[in-house]
């Protein structure tokens, strides 16, 4: 499996898949346009995901698909494959799962080479039917990024209106799928905080993938095959491409002298801020000695609790033993360097 899994991260590497496009534009809160363009030039220092994040994601994506097939009655089925533009082999997509459409055939396969028959039944789609399913699941601190389910609707066999509202990073994902499989649209099924179930019917828009493909295909031609990196999105990404600072100095443009003096006045708001927390901290602790718990009107309201830790004394395995002290220096302490931002007054 995890070989399996690491010739489909080096297959990802070859085009730009759905969940890249909104890093590609900067609407994905976890990953910038440098993130994507170090994973696909091979660069990339951020490990994707773990064993066991794999393990349950793949778990509940399963458990998610069969729910909406128990509910809608709908027949899904897997497509392993990784689907790519004829016209433009660097659009790439891996659906999670295909709708199986009776009108269209019986089961789902891809059509890789497709013969004059395929061809003339299946004109020029790259599988056999034109829905698909996408599956997530959701933190329930999120719930609020989601529209009403629009399950009833869909059971009863509705038009719906284009209405729904679901995270952008995860519309422009399924609108890039569209585009590329030649979709008239996706549903999406998604589990919010373990019990609350949710599905969605997303239409093709064709105007948006338009820009879509415009963007992406700017990020692949001018950054990545050029192995020119894009600007810095983040700090992070700053410190990623310039981990050592030159020295010199730089003058600020508007926009810079702007957000100086909102990042000037902000801090020190947290310096007062901290200050009158400390201050109500001293009041606190003293007051409580100690007592572990303080309690207002017989609720608990905060603790005050010992706690412990062990650390390596490496004062004193110098002074003991200065090789040992110096072998640990040598092969066990990790060097990192970090930039930090402070004012000057």
């Amino acid at each position: 499996m995890k070989q399996d899994r690491t010739d489909w991260l080096n297959e990802r590497r070859k085009g730009i898949g759905g969940s890249d496009v909104a890093a590609v534009l900067g609407l994905n809160p976890w990953r910038t346009p440098l993130d994507v363009y170090k994973d696909k030039v091979g660069e990339s220092d951020k490990k994707v995901s773990d064993e066991e994040a794999v393990h349950f994601g793949t778990m509940l994506e399963d458990l998610v698909a069969k729910e909406f097939q128990s509910r809608t009655g709908m027949k899904i089925q897997k497509v392993n494959h990784q689907f790519s533009d004829k016209e433009n082999p660097w659009m790439i997509a891996n659906i999670d799962r295909a709708i199986i459409n009776i009108d269209i055939a019986k089961r789902v396969w891809p059509l890789i080479d497709p013969t004059a028959d395929e061809i003339e039944k299946y004109g020029d789609r790259p599988l056999t039917t034109d829905i698909a399913l996408e599956c997530k699941t959701c933190n329930a601190f999120k719930a609020n990024q989601w529209s009403p389910s629009q399950e009833e609707d869909i059971k009863k066999g509705l038009v719906l209106a284009d209405d729904h509202e679901i995270p952008i990073y995860y519309e422009t994902q399924i609108q890039w799928y569209c585009g590329v499989l030649k979709l008239r649209g996706m549903y999406l099924a998604v589990l919010i905080g373990g019990c609350d179930y949710r599905i969605y019917w997303v239409p093709f828009n064709p105007d948006v993938f338009e820009i879509l493909k415009q963007k992406c295909s700017e990020f692949w031609h001018e950054h990545v095959l050029k192995r020119v990196p894009p600007d810095p999105a983040t700090t992070e990404d700053v410190v990623a491409m310039f981990p050592q600072s030159n020295g010199l100095s730089i003058e600020a443009d508007q926009e810079m002298v702007l957000a100086y003096g909102e990042y000037s006045r902000i801090n020190g708001e947290i310096k007062n801020l901290t200050r009158q927390l400390e201050e109500y901290k001293q009041k606190l602790t003293t007051g409580m000695k100690d007592n572990e718990v303080l309690t207002v009107a017989g609720e608990k309201v905060l603790t005050f609790k010992t706690q412990s830790r062990r650390t390596l004394d490496t004062k004193s395995i110098k002074e003991e033993d200065p090789d040992l002290y110096q072998e640990l220096q040598d092969n066990y302490y990790k060097e990192s360097t970090i930039r930090v931002l402070r004012l000057c007054a």
